[in-house]
């Protein structure tokens, strides 16, 4: 401070310079400062109040403030009432200009506190006040509106990707997913199947940063064990018979720039974790059949229905990959456990199937009770997919309660089929056959109810080919039999 205020004051000693440095500082100050001694006689103004009471201060100076209140200065003196009481004041007071200003006067005692020796004084125009107050609650308003766009594009994207909920703790998820998106860390989704981890893998993408980059889904459940690694990572011109001429980009490499969606992670083979570890790692790989190192740029999501603990407690997942996939755990609810999703999620569904088919239906509510306690094992693909039945085979424009109980009836009908599981466990079969076995029995299920493997493939979500292969294995099994 010192050599600063020599710097600014080489001619004068410290005291001097702390003086003038203060009377320098409180010049140049936008508020209005004046001072008076005990008796409300003016000693100090700075140029600010001098123009604001619309008098030089060379004539100010000396005044008392009763004078100035004879001449017509000022109506009134916060001064005299802190002279009076001993306390620091706040008055409205009028000037002779026609301003009004907010007069704030501060006593200042002497070392025993038994005589008021000077008072300090400061004020603020009231308009330019109120100007300021109008200036900041226009800002807040704005800052409002935007908000309540914001969020109103939030919700736009929610629902275009079908995250739809009213259930408390879903809300707190999509809150989650916010915080979280803009974040470049791995993520790992758990939850029942059909509960909607692809949804909230989508939202994490559409709220980041790679919003306009791929969003890439790998459902390692449905790639061969032997096709696994040539899926994510890609191979070389003639890395294998019957390879394409020109090679292949693997996933991860389509996947630049933006995320690789990994769904039923736990289902990836273990010679394939082994590479994707060193690969989530480095940040590099090498195609199949390559030795070419390649670098992307890719955000990780996985996705699993299992227990990834349990899995690698039994050596079929990788611990050192479980941990680098569990940075962020995030865990969705079965339909069971946030009932108060289904009634919003059945207004989506036919909303979405009035504007696919062209129609105008609605549901009545003794059809919605139905839907509302049913379990739905199937979480919100079953749901989606029973409105969607519901929707097609109702006649008019009124969804009714016995068409709903006809398909929930068909639907606990073809959950039935998993009886085929503990037939076989009791039985001794390996858990290929049963695989199998149960594949079968609902692939067949599905073309009963549905009396064509087109409907079934479609009831399935698969291919039309697999039901009619899977349909011809259990011919030819029933035959060789």
């Amino acid at each position: 401070m010192d050599r600063t205020l020599s710097t600014l004051f080489p001619e004068s000693d410290s005291i001097k310079s702390q003086n003038a440095f203060y009377k320098l500082m409180v010049e140049y100050l936008g508020e209005e400062v004046f001072v008076t001694d005990g008796k409300g006689v003016v000693i100090y103004a700075n140029p600010a109040s001098a123009a604001l009471i619309n008098i030089p201060i060379t004539k100010l100076i000396g005044k008392s403030v009763k004078e100035l209140i004879r001449e017509g200065y000022i109506d009134m003196s916060s001064t005299m009432t802190v002279l009076e009481e001993r306390r620091t004041v706040s008055v409205l007071q009028k000037l002779r200009t026609g301003k009004t200003v907010l007069t704030t006067s501060v006593p200042v005692f002497d070392e025993d506190r038994d005589k008021i020796i000077m008072v300090l004084t400061t004020s603020k125009d009231v308009d330019e006040i109120n100007d300021m107050i109008y200036t900041i609650e226009q800002q807040q308003e704005i800052l409002k509106i935007r908000e309540e766009e914001i969020e109103g594009l939030r919700q736009d994207v929610f629902e275009n990707i079908g995250f739809i909920t009213n259930d408390e703790i879903m809300s707190s998820l999509k809150e989650t997913l916010l915080r979280i998106a803009p974040l470049d860390v791995t993520v790992l989704i758990e939850g029942e199947t059909g509960v909607g981890k692809d949804v909230a893998a989508r939202a994490i993408h559409q709220f980041s940063g790679r919003r306009n980059k791929p969003y890439v889904k790998v459902n390692c459940g449905v790639i061969p064990e032997s096709l696994a690694e040539t899926e994510l990572f890609g191979y070389e011109p003639g890395a294998f018979t019957g390879a394409e001429q020109g090679g292949k980009r693997g996933k991860i490499e389509i996947a630049d720039g933006g995320t690789l969606f990994l769904d039923e992670i736990a289902e990836l083979p273990l010679a394939t974790q082994v590479k994707f570890l060193e690969f989530i790692q480095e940040g590099t790989f090498t195609r199949v059949g390559g030795n070419k190192v390649i670098s992307v740029d890719v955000r990780i999501i996985a996705a699993t229905n299992a227990n990834l603990k349990d899995l690698c407690n039994s050596g079929q997942f990788r611990k050192d990959l479980y941990f680098r996939i569990n940075v962020i755990p995030l865990h969705i609810p079965p339909l069971r456990e946030r009932t108060g999703d289904v009634q919003s999620l059945v207004k989506y569904f036919i909303a979405n199937l009035n504007t696919k088919y062209r129609s105008l239906k609605s549901i009545s509510t003794p059809a919605m009770h139905l839907l509302l306690t049913y379990p739905w094992p199937g979480n919100v693909r079953e749901l989606e997919h029973a409105v969607e039945r519901i929707y097609v085979l109702t006649e008019g424009t009124r969804i009714e309660r016995e068409m709903v109980q006809e398909v929930l009836e068909e639907s606990r009908d073809l959950a039935y089929t998993t009886g085929a599981i503990d037939e076989f466990v009791l039985g001794g079969g390996t858990l290929k056959e049963t695989k199998q076995e149960f594949e079968r029995r609902l692939v067949q299920r599905a073309y009963e109810i549905t009396g064509s493997t087109y409907k079934a493939a479609d009831l399935l979500k698969v291919d039309q080919s697999t039901v009619v292969r899977i349909l011809n294995r259990g011919k030819q099994g029933g035959q060789s039999a």
